[in-house]
């Protein structure tokens, strides 16, 4: 929920304030049989349930001390048990904002084909303290089940300034969907469309005499009124950002407010101004608390004379210090000195205690706030502060940036986490303004695994098998195997590949961050029968894709990887004497267009040996939504060509 959380000033001293705005029938009992009688939604036979029809309307009501009023109706009809949480509803409110007129009816047909309706009791809507700022109003219609109509109305009442977004697009279609307000024209907003769909109704107008002041005279308002109709469902896939950023929603920046004086109040600001309020709201005030650290960190820190390795020493403390307690960045109560002590903080703690252990060592450093992957992509039209939940640090060394996080142990220097590569990132400069930088990775991540087996006629491989990462896939395999026992993560291994036997193993440069890690396995695989006459065997036996992850027929989003990658396997497998090769894979490659990335794959055999290579690689972090059908071969190809296999065949004596 958007807001700003700034109280409601309408200047009430005058005497009188009467404001002409419709107000939208928010009344219950529009459920017909025909919509009861419904079985599937005939644009999407798929869908679990279909909205009907929902609506808000917000206007000032006089009734309530012309707090703003947002009056909500909904309408769902239900199809299979898959969608039954949809009566289970939930209503944030923030502060003193206050719900209202709550009425909510479950609509069924009984044998004799009539309509059966069950209300919500008083008693059945609960509420969850969530913080000192946030509690949810819940409850749950009853009598749910297949075939039945869900109906509510309830209307929140606030005294803060802002339009929350409305979101036309959800995870089950819409038949019809809209939004009305009535704002003051002294209210001024930056309405935005998101997402991949177009308006069906879009009439902003201007209502004249909407309100009379006494002592002022007449003002008018602005109407906004917005709808789609036959929305599709918004459908997930794999590789893509926070569906916030893809829903279509309209949004609402709040640009100015001017009283009835003509003073203007500006809630839109220059990137200087912000810089200023981020050090003040955001960080607490906790970035000039570099004495502190530099009493707090081991002397010889800061006696190291290269500039880049007492950049990485100080990294490196901060990030053995510290335990991340997995929260993002809060502008609520930060205290580096309290986190410090007790060694555990959330990400701005922690990154801000980085950056003021790095100017306490006279280091280039300076903050840099972005939104997560998973928290949606912010407006670069104008700042809004409220949307960044991330900080890290930016050192410049030597005329070279290094982009720190020291919430993750197991990343090196210069290497950001994963839910931090979501574009461009706001970089905070206190003494000049600040400017945009793109995140992305400074070490590539490859996986390269060889294997070299020998086949005996028994049907078990025998051999070694290496696995070197780097990168990414460096850092997610250190984490794993701190989090494990060596036999918890071997039996980790054997499970999930359930015909091999690891028989000793030993792993490389584990705690060396810096460098690629390496696994070595001794290892056996069987494969459960003799081989016979003739035996089938195929050699994609380490990270086979089984899965294609693009399976929808449209996809109207980009397909975001986070970050390029690379992945080769080669095996050398001897066979037996006494067998011949009568087939192997067939060498190919396949391209993306655009360079976008290469399958490739080379076999061969040499007397008893067969030689096999296979190179897969993403170069890109996003391709377009155009790019999408291209993609999905492309893996559908992959998934056909590992499907191949190595026939064998007994020499005739």
């Amino acid at each position: 929920m958007k807001k700003i959380k700034i109280l409601l000033l309408l200047l009430l001293t005058h005497t009188s304030i009467n404001i002409a705005q419709a107000k939208k029938s928010t009344k219950l009992g529009k459920t017909t049989l025909k919509e009861l009688k419904m079985s599937i939604y005939d644009k999407d036979s798929t869908a679990a349930a279909v909205v009907l029809y929902e609506h808000a309307n917000v206007y000032l009501d006089p009734n309530n001390n012309y707090n703003t009023r947002t009056d909500y109706y909904y309408r769902i009809k239900i199809f299979n048990k898959s969608a039954f949480d949809l009566a289970n509803i939930s209503i944030d409110l923030y502060k003193k904002e206050r719900l209202v007129d709550l009425k909510a009816i479950t609509y069924n047909i009984n044998d004799d084909s009539r309509i059966v309706k069950n209300n919500l009791m008083d008693k059945d809507v609960f509420t969850v303290e969530n913080s000192e700022s946030w509690k949810t109003k819940k409850f749950t219609l009853s009598k749910i089940k297949e075939g039945s109509v869900i109906e509510y109305k309830y209307s929140v009442l606030s005294p803060y300034l802002g339009l929350d977004d409305w979101t036309f697009q959800s995870e089950i279609p819409k038949i019809k969907s809209e939004f009305d307000a009535a704002v003051l024209g002294n209210y001024k907003y930056h309405v935005r469309l998101i997402g991949y769909l177009n308006l069906d109704k879009d009439n902003p107008s201007i209502k004249k005499k909407c309100v009379y002041i006494d002592g002022v005279g007449e003002g008018a308002c602005i109407i906004y009124s917005y709808g789609m109709n036959n929305v599709p469902a918004f459908k997930k896939e794999e590789y893509m950002l926070s569906k916030k950023n893809y829903l279509a929603r309209i949004t609402f920046d709040l640009i100015s407010y001017t009283d009835v004086r003509g003073d203007k109040t500006s809630y839109t600001t220059t990137w200087k101004k912000a810089d200023k309020k981020l050090k003040a709201q955001f960080f607490n005030n906790q970035t000039s608390k570099k004495s502190f650290f530099r009493k707090n960190l081991p002397e010889n820190l800061f006696s190291i004379e290269n500039e880049l390795k007492k950049a990485k020493e100080i990294y490196k403390f901060i990030q053995n210090h510290y335990t991340w307690n997995d929260k993002n960045w809060t502008n609520e109560d930060a205290k580096v000195k309290t986190a410090f002590n007790e060694k555990s903080g959330n990400v701005g703690e922690i990154n801000v205690s980085l950056y003021n252990s790095l100017t306490a060592a006279n280091i280039n450093a300076n903050l840099v706030v972005l939104s997560t992957r998973n928290n949606g992509i912010p407006t670069k039209l104008h700042p809004v502060i409220y949307d960044y939940n991330y900080v890290i640090v930016k050192v410049n060394i030597d005329g070279k940036d290094y982009y720190l996080d020291a919430t993750d142990k197991f990343l090196p220097f210069g290497l950001v986490p994963i839910r931090t590569l979501n574009g461009e990132a706001r970089v905070i400069n206190y003494e000049k303004e600040g400017n945009w930088t793109y995140l992305e990775p400074t070490i590539n991540s490859n996986k390269n695994i060889n294997s070299k087996l020998t086949l005996n006629a028994e049907g078990v491989f025998t051999g070694n098998l290496f696995i070197r990462k780097t990168g990414y896939y460096a850092q997610k395999q250190r984490k794993k195997l701190a989090s494990l026992s060596k036999d918890s993560y071997l039996d980790e291994v054997e499970s999930k590949h359930v015909d091999l036997e690891v028989e000793d193993y030993k792993v490389v440069s584990k705690d060396l961050i810096e460098k690629p890690i390496t696994e070595v396995f001794k290892v056996k695989i069987f494969m459960n029968e003799d081989l016979g006459n003739t035996a089938r065997i195929n050699p994609f036996i380490f990270e086979r894709i089984n899965v294609n992850p693009f399976k929808l027929k449209e996809r109207n989003y980009p397909v975001d990887f986070a970050h390029p990658f690379k992945s080769t396997f080669s095996l050398s497998l001897t066979i037996p004497k006494e067998y011949k090769v009568s087939k192997l894979p067939k060498s190919k490659a396949i391209a993306l267009p655009n360079k976008g990335g290469t399958f490739i794959i080379k076999s061969q055999q040499k007397d008893n040996t067969i030689n096999l290579y296979v190179s897969f690689s993403i170069n890109r972090k996003t391709y377009t939504s155009e790019e999408y059908f291209a993609l999905k071969e492309y893996f559908k190809q992959i998934i056909i060509a590992e499907n191949s296999f190595i026939l064998l065949e007994k020499n005739k004596v």
